[in-house]
């Protein structure tokens, strides 16, 4: 009799998966610990290793397919007399970033980038936008950093397209003509109007949206605005960043921004907090942990700064690069982007203003930074060019009134405007 290897759980409270990419098929030999499928779930890409050795007789899943903990993935060819269900689940590896490709190309050449299985470096949507739009993702050549293929690559190739090389410094950008947008993914379909094209949601669009619905549903959100004259600060930053002594360290605003958020919080501990309706308490947090929204190809990512009250400024922004690589890379777990009780995300990346963000539920708040200008501020009897930064903050009415969120916010204003406060 075979052995069955089942979908293990991969974390509190995840359910189900879907599967991105399958890296064995039937009759292929897998060795222990070997890779068998890339899922992503809950927001995270990871990889199943198999939990002992031997022959992949049938593989019952299909690359897109959504499958619950516990159902049948491979059965193994029996060994040993073995006949059992496999019940004890191995760890997860998070997705590991291809390796460089062996093979140096020729210079000015596009590059295909692969492991050292023979896999195609891509991210996740890249290979499902490939799969969608019929290409062979070992026939692109990758126009990305070292090779790597990206979406633009595979649109091109959809359409018959050879993608342009990354230039090196000493090369010289070739101008072309903007290429036509490639059709949306999905099936091709008619509605009452006109053609449409119809494409279910994949694992992490679910995820939003059912936390998004959940925290709109539940939560009176009220925004509160505010603008900081962050001239000082960005001085001090700017000094820093020039210090002959480390000349690679880059220091931006976000991790002087959240260090004055964490300050914020020990003195506003209504808005480090959860509500909890069904027992009808406030759960004071007495740890701060800041969530971080980033915007990726896969969707909105928000890996958690664990205790980010106890670090200085530069030790936030040495954790806050490790964290961006980590989502660049597919590299985080599900327990990476949990346990956050405040959130921040940055809407002046994109060129925003100000917003009205969604709280990350069950948390009561969230602060979103906009893109800071030079404006005119009249300071005593002058008028003065001073760098602002719009500041949107939305918070849950059932925890704290708008006057407290307004002393909070006032407080974070304060702490960016003197940047000794801050440090000290």
């Amino acid at each position: 009799m075979s052995r069955d290897f089942l979908l293990p759980d991969l974390g509190e409270g995840i359910t189900e998966a879907q599967i991105i990419r399958l890296l064995v098929s039937d009759g292929d030999t897998v060795a222990e610990d070997q890779a068998l499928m890339e899922v992503e779930t809950d927001k995270a890409a990871v990889e199943i290793p198999s939990p002992f050795a031997g022959v992949a007789e049938k593989v019952h899943v299909e690359e897109g397919q959504t499958v619950n903990v516990g159902d049948v993935m491979v059965s193994f060819a029996a060994g040993n007399g073995d006949s059992a269900a496999v019940t004890e689940p191995p760890v997860p590896h998070a997705a590991a970033p291809p390796a460089a490709a062996k093979a140096t190309p020729e210079a000015g050449a596009p590059r295909v980038k692969t492991d050292a299985s023979g896999t195609v470096a891509a991210a996740p949507a890249v290979r499902k936008l490939a799969r969608t739009l019929g290409v062979d993702l070992a026939s692109v050549p990758g126009s990305g950093p070292g090779g790597r293929v990206v979406k633009a690559d595979v649109e091109q190739a959809a359409r018959g397209e050879v993608a342009q090389p990354v230039p090196t410094p000493t090369e010289v950008p070739m101008k072309v003509a903007p290429a036509p947008s490639s059709p949306p993914p999905g099936t091709a379909a008619l509605d009452k109007w006109g053609p449409v094209r119809r494409a279910p949601l994949s694992q992490i669009r679910k995820t939003i949206a059912n936390q998004m619905s959940r925290s709109v549903s539940t939560i009176p959100h009220v925004t509160h605005f505010d603008d900081a004259d962050i001239t000082e600060l960005d001085r001090l930053r700017r000094g820093y960043a020039s210090d002959p002594g480390d000349p690679e360290r880059k220091l931006t605003l976000m991790p002087f921004v959240i260090k004055a958020v964490c300050q914020a919080l020990r003195a506003f501990p209504e808005v480090n907090s959860s509500f909890d309706h069904e027992a009808g308490e406030i759960v004071y947090k007495e740890y701060i942990s800041i969530g971080i929204a980033v915007d990726t190809e896969r969707g909105l990512i928000v890996p958690v700064l664990r205790e980010a009250d106890r670090m200085d400024v530069l030790a936030i922004s040495d954790a806050l690069a490790v964290l961006a690589e980590k989502v660049r890379r597919t590299q985080f777990t599900v327990d990476e982007l949990r346990g956050g009780t405040f959130t921040i995300t940055n809407i002046g990346a994109l060129g925003g203003r100000y917003a009205t963000p969604i709280i990350n539920h069950p948390e009561v708040a969230i602060l979103g930074t906009g893109r800071s200008r030079r404006e005119p501020v009249v300071v005593g009897d002058a008028i003065e060019a001073r760098l602002i930064l719009p500041l949107s903050l939305s918070f849950d009415h059932r925890v704290t009134d708008g006057a407290q969120a307004a002393r909070f916010v006032s407080e974070i204003t304060s702490l960016l405007e003197n940047p000794v406060r801050l440090m000290l």
